[in-house]
């Protein structure tokens, strides 16, 4: 009977020694603080369907060249002057839609040990209105040099 209670006393032992805190992999996430600079619908000039990250004043001059190539849709954003030294952009374009009512939405930021990740949605699904829309969503976060993942 001693046999079977040492036994069963060193087997609890190692397993309480066996689970060390090294051993738990834990994800910590932060959520980042996200500043919108514009959102809405391309109605002309629409670009490929992707997630920008935009890390330089080079790249973002390009980008607001492109969208007001036709219409003046810079004018409607919070900003267009970005300290690239402590912020860079994200930008998500969605696809071309033959239809209004849709959108394509920054959830969170999150900034990971790893990377920052982008949660995207559409909250808006379309409706009955005949207009060709793309919808856009940008946002400026701190800078960090951690790969950027959407999902």
């Amino acid at each position: 009977m001693k046999k079977y209670l040492l036994l069963f006393v060193c087997s609890i032992f190692l397993v309480i020694n066996s689970c060390t805190d090294s051993d738990v992999n834990i994800e910590t996430k932060t959520p980042v603080t996200v500043q919108q600079i514009g959102k809405g619908n391309l109605m002309t000039n629409y670009v490929p369907q992707q997630n920008m990250v935009i890390t330089t004043s080079t790249q973002w001059n390009t980008l607001l060249n492109t969208l007001d190539s036709v219409n003046n849709t810079s004018g409607s954003f919070t900003e267009t002057n970005i300290d690239f030294n402590q912020f860079m952009v994200i930008a998500v374009f969605d696809e071309v839609f033959p239809n209004g009512g849709h959108s394509i939405d920054i959830i969170t930021v999150d900034d990971n040990p790893q990377n920052i990740v982008v949660d995207l949605e559409r909250l808006l699904t379309g409706n009955l209105t005949t207009v060709v829309t793309q919808p856009y969503h940008i946002v400026k976060i701190p800078k960090s040099t951690k790969p950027v993942q959407f999902q």
